[in-house]
């Protein structure tokens, strides 16, 4: 039957980038006080009680590359469930907007390696805060799963055709009728392996 594909985004999918942006910047930046609830805060200036835009946007940049990205830990259950849908004959492409660095690229597929080792078919790093709509345009037609974390890019899957899940967070409610919701990849395993005929 070949391989089965599933497309998904990195950040707070399968790696949990905001728990170790916090970590990180309490290490790096400590004179920024972080705020209680900063994974309900898209924004990273939201993230703390002292921070302007320009200061948030260069702390993250900061962040996205640095050897950080190649020890990511997991976000919710995904090793234990990305890793049984590998065993079940699933690879996935990977496609985040983390920054366009060819070392970015390697630090994350390294990542990507070890915690889903033979999962990752595919890794495009595309730039910071870049749209993903364009690019997912060269798989449409395919009968994809689209997994996501931000609003934008999961209804962008959505318009193109994919069958897309969210992975609920505070700040990406109120999605469009046919995205469907879950809070962890144990859901996300059932919705998958249900879909073979």
């Amino acid at each position: 039957m070949g391989i089965k594909i599933f497309m998904t985004d990195v950040d707070d999918c399968l790696f949990a980038w905001n728990d170790a942006f916090m970590e990180w910047a309490n290490k790096h930046y400590p004179e920024y006080e972080g705020v209680i609830d900063a994974m309900a805060k898209w924004n990273i200036w939201e993230k703390f009680t002292n921070v302007n835009q320009a200061q948030a946007e260069a702390m993250l940049k900061h962040f996205n590359t640095s050897a950080k990205q190649a020890f990511m830990p997991p976000k919710l259950d995904s090793v234990e469930y990305v890793n049984k849908l590998i065993d079940e004959g699933w690879r996935f492409i990977a496609i985040t907007s983390v920054s366009d660095d060819p070392d970015v690229w390697k630090l994350r597929k390294m990542c990507l390696d070890t915690m889903f080792p033979g999962g990752c078919l595919e890794l495009h790093c595309l730039p910071l805060h870049g749209s993903k709509k364009e690019f997912l345009q060269q798989w449409q037609g395919k009968d994809y799963f689209w997994i996501e974390d931000k609003l934008k890019n999961a209804e962008a899957g959505h318009e193109l055709g994919f069958k897309t899940i969210v992975i609920d967070h505070p700040y990406n409610q109120n999605s469009s009728a046919g995205i469907t919701r879950v809070n962890s990849w144990e859901e996300i395993y059932s919705i998958l392996t249900s879909s073979e005929t």
